[in-house]
């Protein structure tokens, strides 16, 4: 059966970038949502080509032949893992550093004429380090965490009036202890559309209240699922003259004057030594 939730879009996280690096040693994530080191923040490579994350896995294979030459065996002689993406921002230091290296991009002091850059196109090979790659479809996340990788082909760097200058770089992987496998990548996924409450979690379930009339006797009881042992309740901001709040939960009274404040509802539990706490705002209406 066709089930088109089962795809997946990529596009840009919204609150951070898409391609991350930092030295090796830099403690990686161990899940699609935790946030990145520091080290990774500050490294964010920035906007990247319309052409995405290109994750290329091969497998190079050979055939062992037997007498009367049928196929014996098919084994893996060679495996490449590699990621291929295209940088957008030129004048991002910290790309820069990606394709020069580090010790090769002078920055200077600004002065009365600007910024100044100095850059030097050196054939000296690119450190291994550490990458990290964020995409997300909608409630949807995925991460891909390199331990060992490194920039080994730059494509050619075009300076044109029609485009923006660009760098397709491929970043080669190396096998890894990550998850105590030896792996060159790790997939890290996370659907938050599937997400359950906590076991045990204190929570509201009472959202919404029916209105009350002025002169009519009233009574809604609120209700919460989970925490521990019994619960007492308690409000913040005031109720229609007429209406109480019990510390069972009971909302009553007969209102006498209409109104919609909104009330912000806790209930509280009896665990020891720290009870849990749950609160919700709700909508009060009275009407004349």
């Amino acid at each position: 059966m066709v089930n088109v939730n089962n795809s997946y879009v990529a596009t840009p996280p919204i609150d951070g970038g898409v391609l991350h690096s930092g030295s090796l040693g830099t403690p990686l994530p161990n899940d699609a949502l935790e946030v990145l080191h520091e080290t990774f923040l500050a490294n964010d490579h920035g906007a990247v080509g319309e052409n995405g994350i290109a994750i290329n896995r091969s497998k190079t294979t050979q055939k062992i032949r037997m007498f009367g030459g049928g196929n014996f065996r098919t084994v893996i002689t060679e495996t490449d893992h590699s990621v291929k993406v295209t940088l957008l921002e030129d004048d991002n230091t910290v790309v820069l550093e990606t394709i020069n290296g580090a010790d090769n991009v002078i920055v200077h002091d600004a002065d009365e004429d600007g910024l100044k850059k100095t850059i030097y196109h050196t054939g000296e090979a690119s450190p291994i380090q550490s990458w990290v790659i964020d995409t997300i479809d909608g409630e949807k996340s995925k991460r891909y965490v390199i331990e060992k990788g490194q920039v080994t082909e730059l494509a050619e760097v075009t300076d044109v009036h029609t485009n923006v200058t660009q760098y397709q770089i491929t970043i080669e992987t190396y096998e890894s202890k990550i998850g105590g496998k030896g792996v060159n990548c790790v997939e890290l996924r996370n659907d938050a559309s599937k997400a359950v409450p906590a076991s045990g979690s204190l929570t509201v379930t009472t959202t919404t209240l029916p209105a009350g009339v002025v002169g009519t006797p009233y009574s809604e009881t609120l209700t919460a699922t989970g925490g521990t042992g019994s619960k007492t309740w308690s409000k913040t901001g005031t109720l229609p003259t007429g209406l109480t709040l019990s510390t069972s939960g009971v909302l009553s009274g007969t209102p006498t004057a209409a109104g919609t404040p909104s009330i912000t509802f806790k209930v509280t539990d009896s665990a020891t030594p720290t009870p849990a706490e749950a609160t919700k705002a709700i909508t009060v209406t009275v009407t004349a």
